[in-house]
């Protein structure tokens, strides 16, 4: 699986000199009002700094725990004030009564062996009663009572994720393809003094649970982060953040596709108005050529009536009659033929 970008990443011993609290708070300090995400993968440690970084989380408030392989411990109590615990599928979860070293090989007299008892009595009781703290977060997480908390840390076994959640350790399960490697890991979880009874080892420690898949789905896997897909006989199964990614990238193309409908909408649009316009072009250049067309007509017919320049001046008829001349003489013998003929009508 391809884990998301987390903030704090917690894989390994928690104390000095590794995974502290100071590790975490500065992480956080850098990373103020906003949401924050811690990988945790840890057998514990110290619980003094399981406790600060508890502290650190509920302080800051958006802190998001996802739990991976083994947590036991100080790795437990350090996720107790998240915001929200999430355990992948294949994920444990142990929670102990307190321990501190006891080294005592000695020749003792009686006066020493009753010192030393003292001084275990004293021991017993400051356990019992960090014992009772520790319960008490528990208790605050989980809504069980003081009682049924302290049998379960009496009883130490392991809880699988989904029976972390059913105690109220974890508010959620997702499915991981993460692979647990177990070949090296039952030394560890022996050094730490954590039981490694009670789990599926052929399945667990061997990696025989998720089968790659035969046919990749590249696009798939480049969306939800991943260079290859598993899945077993029931089918492919995605974790969380992987159908975040999905969804995310789903809703950005829903957002591209409408975006680009909105600008087909618009394109549409221009097109139109730009064959308005190119329409309402042609017909004023028809109307331009028609007037152009009868313009032309009309200069036609000036050229070729009376006076149009190609035209010679008739003196003869032109004349306004003026003294004399053989175009008035004429004119004067027709008044007078009119005259007569005028006269010769009966009264």
């Amino acid at each position: 699986m391809s884990t998301p970008n987390y903030n704090i990443d917690i894989d390994g011993y928690i104390g000095d000199g590794s995974y502290s609290k100071e590790y975490v708070k500065s992480v956080l300090d850098q990373n103020k009002g906003k949401a924050v995400t811690m990988r945790m993968s840890s057998e514990g440690g110290s619980l003094k700094h399981g406790l600060g970084i508890a502290d650190r989380t509920g302080e800051h408030g958006n802190v998001s725990a996802y739990l991976y392989g083994f947590n036991a411990s100080s790795g437990t109590v350090a996720t107790l004030k998240c915001k929200i615990v999430k355990a992948a599928s294949n994920s444990f979860y142990l929670i102990h009564k307190v321990s501190n070293p006891v080294m005592v090989f000695s020749m003792m007299n009686a006066d020493e062996m009753r010192a030393l008892i003292t001084e275990l009595e004293t021991n017993i009781e400051e356990n019992d009663k960090v014992d009772r703290v520790i319960a008490q977060m528990y208790c605050d997480k989980t809504g069980k009572s003081e009682t049924e908390i302290l049998d379960l840390m009496k009883k130490g076994g392991w809880l699988t994720a989904q029976e972390a959640k059913d105690w109220g350790f974890v508010d959620e399960v997702f499915q991981s393809v993460d692979k647990v490697n177990m070949k090296n890991m039952e030394s560890k979880l022996l050094a730490f003094g954590l039981p490694v009874n009670g789990i599926d080892k052929e399945n667990l420690f061997t990696n025989q649970i998720n089968n790659q898949m035969k046919k990749q789905f590249e696009k798939v896997n480049t969306a939800i982060g991943v260079d290859k897909l598993e899945s077993s006989n029931d089918g492919v199964y995605l974790n969380e953040t992987q159908i975040a990614l999905l969804d995310t990238n789903i809703d950005t193309l829903e957002k591209s596709v409408e975006t680009e409908k909105a600008n087909v909408v618009t394109e549409k649009a221009l097109v139109t108005a730009a064959e308005t316009r190119a329409n309402t072009a042609e017909g004023t250049v028809a109307t331009q050529a028609t007037k152009i067309t009868d313009l032309e007509t009309q200069i036609l017919n000036l050229n070729k009536g009376a006076g149009a320049s190609d035209k010679k001046v008739n003196k003869e008829t032109d004349d306004d009659g003026g003294d004399g001349g053989e175009g008035n003489d004429e004119f004067m013998n027709t008044v007078a033929s009119a005259r007569k003929l005028w006269d010769q009508l009966p009264e």
